[in-house]
């Protein structure tokens, strides 16, 4: 705590518990049911540190942050405490070695309010230490006493001649009712720190001699409220100041035409019991208006990971910032690398001893294309196993965006980002998957090549135009099962112009986006050529534009033959289409056409809010099981304008067909899936319209299996079933459910598509009339209650 108020925003440096055993004054509290470990980690996640102090060796380890001892590095993001304050060569002073040394923040207001001031400074404090608690440290700052350190007092003194005072509650207006200085405060020099909600006053009391109170305390300062720290032991002294400012904070909402009025929060810290809490409300209530405080006997568990559906002010700490800027990215498609103007404090010295002095976040927000993967899993605990390259030094991915240590102003950053395909395999490397691009990947990926990315899908969002793409290009007759299973294919075929003149009108009139028959010959879909049959063996052949000539070649007979050009078919008979490239691939180009249109029915569920990587069809590798995914996507659901960790997408796609498409064999695959990826979300595609009752009886099964609970409640892994009427949609699947009335009509709702667990719901209960999720688990307890009556309910 007293390093702490050494550096720029210390006050917002969080204490992170590591611990073997849960402390007593810490058990049976709302939240706390995990192990000390996942609440360690719950910390961290909640936080997000950029850098660690390491209090001992061995706690890295114990928190699960062992991968930031990597060694053979530029640049590091972990000292020991030891390590924190150093003196380099002859000086007789020590300097912080990770963050910005609050000394410049004192120069800046020196050189530009005081030296040539007359007048007086801000009034200030200088609170004495009290050798029994750490009520000092906790509330007001309290400089080191290290022989190397004292100067940042000496400077404090010097700048703002502080009244020195001994830590009392008259210690206490000083600071929050009369507003002077301390060096707790001075931290927060020229930060800016947005919530994300309206903020709500809270008195935090605590017990200063307690260390677990005071590690809650310092670390409530970074929540979504202002807050005022209230030792228990001057709770009688300070009961006149208390009401006075929740009198004043009780004041009508702003613009609210129904008399609500702010109140305010009185919480009282994990080690006074709740008797103690209950007397000490009844000593201030006296003549409150009745509503004017909340009074709250637990810790917000910040700890606990939240979910995916429920989203509270409590599940972000504040956001801080000096300086912010916007700028149009300029990434090189080739390398794609972007460098920028990073951004400094503007009163920090140019450079300074220490490493990692501030941060710049990059926030991406709109990538067009579909080059470059911006959705990124977070490396909250490797800070080296990041797929977005810094120069120099690790960069953290996380709520606010990708995080680069500087340590020098006016310079530039240079990142390169990922490509999607590479981001996608590098986070299932994370799980233990090696996975590359299958043939069919490949073919997809060419696909998205000719169309322009997933949004030009709209070409082949179409049923009909789909089957005519596929009998021109030939066909597949398999035969056998198994390893016995032979191929035959058929020659791709050519549509007559008027056939294709005739689609394109048919797609405008319906509104299936299209425009033109340019739009599919400008894509290289489909290409123009001249018909001539061989007069040697009666072969009907197809030539390109560049081919033609007098004389011409049989595909079949590769003889040599005259062009009928006396002989031509009326209204430009001769001419035709066929498909080329990808689009010449039978089979629905290897059922990628399937696979496509389900990534692109996920991508439009929440248009603009969750970006998304993805990649073609991959095959995986793991634990000696090999496996194919027909897309593998990225998914991350923004939550009151911060980036989540994203969801991950496995997708089984199929075609058309009369019988079942969804076999056992699937299934068992997509059951080992979803068994080495807790969490992942798994779709199930086909293309028809429904799913045929032997797929059904499949299916079924597996998705109850995927529903089991979690640790921590939630669906083990959601699955999504798609069919032809989400693959197809003409403008939005809520729009389309809409339409089709019924039992798709119930789940129209926005609500029933802003999260892929709301979204699997929704399919499921249309296709196999499964409750919601939550609904059957409450089921489940009142029935396990109602089999033992001796258990009482909560």
């Amino acid at each position: 705590m007293r390093f702490s108020v050494c550096f720029w925003g210390g006050a917002y440096n969080p204490i992170i518990p590591v611990m073997k055993s849960l402390p007593s004054a810490w058990r049976n509290h709302h939240g706390l049911k995990a192990n000390t470990r996942d609440i360690t980690r719950g910390y961290i996640r909640y936080f997000e540190p950029d850098a660690y102090v390491e209090a001992e060796e061995g706690l890295l380890e114990a928190a699960g942050l062992e991968g930031f001892r990597r060694k053979h590095v530029i640049g590091t993001r972990v000292l020991p405490l030891s390590g924190l304050m150093a003196k380099q060569h002859n000086r007789d002073w020590a300097e912080p070695s990770f963050g910005l040394t609050i000394f410049d923040a004192m120069r800046d207001i020196y050189t530009k309010e005081l030296q040539f001031e007359t007048k007086q400074p801000r009034p200030a404090s200088l609170v004495k230490p009290d050798s029994k608690s750490l009520v000092t440290e906790a509330v007001f700052g309290c400089y080191p006493g290290d022989k190397l350190l004292e100067y940042f007092q000496a400077n404090y003194q010097t700048i703002f001649k502080p009244k020195e005072i001994p830590a009392s509650p008259d210690a206490w207006r000083s600071a929050f009712r009369m507003g002077h200085l301390t060096p707790l405060r001075f931290t927060r020099y020229k930060i800016e720190a947005e919530a994300e909600w309206n903020d709500v006053l809270t008195l935090f009391v605590f017990d200063p001699a307690s260390t677990l109170d005071c590690i809650d305390i310092w670390n409530v300062r970074s929540e979504q409220r202002s807050v005022l720290p209230v030792p228990v032991d001057w709770w009688a002294d300070l009961l006149p100041d208390i009401r006075a400012l929740l009198k004043l904070e009780h004041r009508p909402i702003k613009g609210n035409l129904h008399g609500l009025m702010h109140d305010s929060i009185i919480e009282f810290a994990r080690s006074i019991s709740e008797d103690r809490a209950n007397e000490l409300t009844k000593e201030i209530v006296g003549d409150l208006p009745k509503e004017a405080a909340i009074f709250k006997l637990w810790r917000t568990p910040v700890w606990r990971a939240p979910t995916k559906q429920q989203h509270s002010r409590d599940e972000v700490p504040l956001a801080l910032k000096s300086a912010e800027k916007y700028i149009t990215l300029s990434v090189d498609e080739m390398s794609r690398a972007a460098t920028f103007e990073t951004l400094a404090p503007e009163f920090a010295y140019k450079c300074g001893f220490g490493k990692l002095r501030w941060i710049n976040t990059v926030q991406p927000s709109h990538f067009h294309g579909d080059h470059l993967g911006t959705t990124l899993p977070f490396n909250t605990f490797d800070p080296y196993s990041t797929m977005i390259q810094g120069f120099g030094e690790s960069v953290l991915i996380g709520r606010e965006g990708w995080s680069i240590g500087l340590q020098y102003k006016d310079i530039n950053a240079r990142l390169t980002i990922p490509s999607p395909e590479s981001a996608v395999i590098s986070a299932l490397k994370r799980f233990g998957i090696e996975a590359r691009l299958s043939e069919p990947g490949h073919i997809a990926k060419q696909i998205l090549g000719h169309i322009d990315g997933l949004r030009g899908m709209r070409l082949l969002a179409d049923a009909r135009t789909l089957e005519t793409l596929n009998t021109m290009a030939g066909g597949i007759r398999r035969k056998g099962v198994g390893d016995d299973e032979t191929e035959e294919l058929f020659d791709r075929r050519s549509k007559p112009v008027r056939e294709w003149h005739a689609l394109v009108e048919r797609r405008k009139q319906q509104d299936l986006g299209v425009l033109s028959l340019n739009d599919f010959t400008s894509r290289n879909i489909i290409r123009l050529g001249l018909q001539s049959r061989c007069p040697n063996c009666a072969n009907l052949n197809w030539h390109t534009l560049t081919a033609v000539d007098y004389d011409v070649t049989c595909e079949r007979c590769q003889r040599s033959y005259p062009f009928p050009q006396s002989s031509l078919q009326k209204n430009n008979g001769n001419w035709s289409f066929r498909v080329v490239g990808p689009f010449a691939v039978p089979d629905y180009a290897r059922g990628s056409y399937g696979a496509l249109l389900a990534l692109r029915a996920i991508s439009n569920l929440n248009v603009g809010h969750s970006p998304m990587v993805y990649s073609t069809a991959l095959s995986l590798s793991f634990d000696g099981v090999e496996a194919e995914a027909d897309f593998v996507a990225l998914r991350s659901p923004e939550s009151h304008g911060l980036q989540s960790d994203p969801e991950l997408i496995i997708c089984e796609a199929k075609s058309f067909g009369a019988g079942p498409l969804i076999t056992q064999k699937d299934i068992a695959k997509l059951r080992t899936i979803a068994r080495k990826i807790e969490g992942s979300t798994i779709v199930i595609s086909v293309l028809r319209n429904h799913f045929v009752d032997a797929e059904l009886k499949l299916i079924e099964p597996f998705v109850r299996w995927c529903r089991r609970p979690t640790a921590n409640g939630q669906m083990h892994n959601p699955v999504i079933l798609l069919t032809g009427h989400e693959a197809f949609c003409r403008i939005n699947i809520d729009h389309t459910w809409k339409e089709l009335g019924g039992k798709h009509a119930k789940f129209a709702a926005f609500e029933h598509r802003d999260s892929l667990m709301a979204f699997a719901e929704a399919t499921q209960s249309i296709h196999l009339g499964l409750k919601s999720y939550h609904a059957e688990l409450r089921e489940k307890r009142e029935a396990k209650r109602a089999a033992q009556p001796n258990i009482v309910g909560e």
